[in-house]
């Protein structure tokens, strides 16, 4: 996780030095299925997400497409234990 961390940092730190063709992976708030959160691999810009590539589910094999299927409800849950975690902090001044 550390490895991850430092990635996405550095990617970050790329963007906002102007870098246009910034692209990692992250756990993001989307639609791309039917859950609230899925990591996507994302294009960072300075200062925002520029966009989330849901092209990358496209072209999925019937087995990858079944995995999913199969996921969706443990991945919901985990989603909503970590929703949950995440409405009993408290907020940053």
């Amino acid at each position: 996780m550390a490895y991850a961390i430092v990635r996405f940092v550095e990617s970050s730190l790329h963007a906002l030095d102007g870098d246009g063709d910034v692209y990692e992976c992250s756990f993001v708030q989307s639609d791309i299925i039917d859950l609230p959160f899925f990591a996507s691999r994302v294009k960072l810009r300075r200062m925002e997400l520029e966009a989330i590539i849901s092209s990358d589910l496209q072209g999925l094999t019937e087995y990858e497409q079944k995995t999913l299927e199969n996921l969706k409800p443990e991945l919901k849950a985990n989603i909503e234990k970590g929703i949950a975690f995440a409405q009993k902090q408290p907020m940053a001044a």
